[in-house]
């Protein structure tokens, strides 16, 4: 899943066809040179590559109606997935780090201090609209919904070893709530039934 699952979740949302390319390692040491900034995901569009995870969301947010036309619209959406990015770091540090105790004991750490607070943060900016009963800006799904029910949903659950959906949000009910409006969405939960068991 990783980083390309918010771009095939707003395709999914959106109806469009596209070819989910998913490279095993084997195949990223013979294509790695031709994806411009040597990294995934990239975006290819009549040909042309786009790099970067962020700047792919925001094209594809877009092009297909999950990002504001109104700037101050836009800024908000932007809090919520500024906010989300700052799980990378600590995940990051879970999926590299290959002595397993010092792993269970970094997973252990990081739930029980630094996600349960910024679960908290996200919930407040979640409850500013609509009394946290709906969507994170404006009343139809945006961009922020996608990055937050995939850092929520599949990310961390599944770098700290729970799967998706495993995630215990008993404390910010509403965030768990969240979660099950966003995956009760009909495309959504389609693709989360079909959809391959990968990292990427």
């Amino acid at each position: 899943m990783a980083r390309a699952e918010p771009v095939r979740y707003m395709f999914e949302l959106a109806g469009v066809e596209y070819e989910d390319n998913r490279v095993s390692q084997d195949q990223w040491k013979e294509i790695k040179a031709t994806t411009g900034l040597g990294q995934l995901p990239v975006l290819e569009v009549d040909g042309k590559q786009l790099p970067q995870s962020a700047a792919i969301y925001r094209y594809v947010g877009r092009v297909h109606g999950f990002y504001p036309s109104d700037a101050c619209e836009c800024a908000k959406v932007d809090v919520v997935t500024e906010t989300v990015s700052e799980f990378n770091p600590d995940l990051g540090k879970i999926f590299i780090e290959s002595d397993q105790a010092k792993k269970a004991d970094l997973i252990k750490t990081l739930s029980a201090e630094k996600f349960p607070k910024r679960f908290s943060i996200l919930e407040k900016l979640l409850v500013k609209t609509n009394e946290g009963k709906q969507w994170f800006v404006g009343d139809k799904i945006s961009l922020a919904d996608v990055q937050v029910f995939c850092i929520l949903h599949d990310l961390i659950p599944v770098v700290i070893g729970l799967g998706p959906g495993g995630l215990d949000l008993k404390d910010h009910p509403h965030l768990a709530a969240f979660l099950d409006r966003f995956k009760s969405e009909e495309k959504i939960s389609q693709w989360i039934k079909k959809r391959p068991v990968t990292s990427f």
